[in-house]
């Protein structure tokens, strides 16, 4: 997972974030959970890849309401 305090200029980088994400299963608006760094795993991947961090920004969302996890590529 990636500190915001280590990196607070990712989270400007990624207008998704401000972005809310609904729940699929019950329509409730997910809390934002937590950022992770996928490593790229095919060539189109390669070339989505942020300088700075050798992958892709990869956002995971909880559901407060049913408990439901959800993922999104940061954009």
């Amino acid at each position: 997972m990636l500190s915001q305090s280590k990196h607070p200029e990712l989270r400007k980088e990624t207008p998704m974030a401000n972005l809310k994400l609904i729940c699929p299963k019950c329509g409730e608006e997910m809390n934002h959970h937590a950022d992770k760094v996928v490593y790229p795993a095919n060539p189109h991947e390669v070339r989505q890849t942020h300088a700075d961090l050798g992958g892709v920004l990869e956002e995971t969302h909880a559901c407060p309401g049913c408990g439901a996890v959800e993922s999104r590529r940061a954009e």
